[in-house]
């Protein structure tokens, strides 16, 4: 039983994809970093009362779903920073269509040493790990049905021409790009995670994501009735709200109706609005209530929706029920100005809780 509630004061009140997935907000494709059998573990919680004024400043660092991040700091320092260098290469222009081997070229590693350390560190080889980071790329682009031709979506991932992306679609995934854009409306946010998953970080028993989310930080929030002013997107869509408010998206929160998430998505009322304005200028209110959290920094698109289906989970684990006429809420902690581009989500699921000592 849940024995650490953290309570959220007035202030926070008034304070406070990419891809579509368990959420109905699209998590950007900027983002450029990319079922186990295995009992997730219940996560813990801390025995402690705080308080925050402004959650945008968290003291904590946020939990980092990054397997990159995880596999890099296992290494010594001289090869962390060859290896972080090597990474930022491979993520670096993609239409540039640089091979694995002039990466480690110019990371100061021997082509052989470098396929070789890379292959024991993740688990797969440099070029299958490039392939399914474009095709992860490819594929938000796809399913975000932005106004991109085929042929312009392949040559920024670094395809040659839109056959190849399409040869490359049909033997790792299975389909047609033609399907994956339809998926973007006809398809329902689970069956678009699932189909997520299969671009994720190879681990040893599962995928790493599914493998680290079980160290996730999750507690238990009571927040206040908070509100927001809606923006006038014509689909709410974390990628175009970073593209135009950069920094500011700090101030934004998205919501989904928690009873509208079996839907397709184009039958899914989803909102991104301000929450750092007045009250009298709130045209959407969040009930108050209580709420399972989670702060998580990811760069891909599977490690946002594993950190979500982990969440849904969590609320079974933790002998609550979810609160089927609440909103999910997601909040954007933090978004790094550097050539990683990451993301801190603070994600909010709305539960209704009986709680005992």
């Amino acid at each position: 039983m849940i024995d650490f509630i953290k309570d959220k004061d007035d202030s926070e009140a008034k304070l406070s994809s990419s891809i579509k997935l368990s959420s109905s907000i699209k998590l950007s494709s900027s983002v450029k970093l990319a079922d186990s059998k295995t009992k997730a573990n219940v996560p813990e919680t801390k025995d402690c009362m705080t308080q925050e004024t402004k959650p945008a400043l968290h003291l904590e660092p946020a939990f980092k779903l990054v397997p990159e991040i995880t596999l890099i700091e296992s290494l010594p320092e001289h090869l962390q920073k060859r290896f972080t260098h090597a990474l930022t290469l491979m993520h670096e222009e993609w239409g540039e269509r640089r091979t694995w081997e002039e990466i480690a070229t110019e990371s100061a590693i021997s082509p052989y040493h470098f396929h070789r350390q890379f292959t024991e560190l993740f688990n797969e080889t440099p070029g299958q790990y490039l392939s399914r980071v474009r095709l992860q790329i490819a594929v938000g682009l796809l399913i975000n049905d932005e106004p991109w031709s085929v042929i312009e979506i392949a040559q920024y991932c670094g395809y040659s021409s839109s056959q190849s992306l399409g040869k490359a679609l049909k033997r790792e995934l299975g389909v047609t790009a033609k399907h994956i854009r339809e998926m973007g409306y006809n398809a329902t946010p689970k069956e678009t995670a699932d189909f997520i998953q299969k671009l994720a970080h190879p681990g040893v028993q599962s995928s790493m994501e599914k493998e680290l989310v079980k160290s996730m930080p999750i507690e238990l929030v009571w927040y206040p009735e908070r509100g927001m002013q809606k923006l006038k997107l014509e689909d709410p869509d974390w990628d175009t709200v970073f593209e135009i408010y950069g920094q500011k998206s700090t101030h934004l929160m998205g919501t989904t109706p928690i009873k509208q998430m079996n839907n397709k998505w184009d039958d899914i009322d989803a909102e991104i609005g301000n929450w750092q304005v007045a009250k009298d200028r709130y045209d959407m209110t969040i009930p108050e209530g209580y709420y399972l959290c989670s702060d998580v920094y990811l760069v891909s698109d599977v490690a946002y929706s594993t950190a979500l289906e982990a969440l849904f989970k969590s609320v079974e684990q933790q002998g609550l029920k979810l609160d089927v006429q609440g909103y999910l809420v997601e909040m954007i902690r933090q978004i790094d100005t550097d050539d990683v581009e990451g993301v801190t989500f603070s994600f909010q699921l709305p539960v209704l809780a009986t709680l005992e000592k």
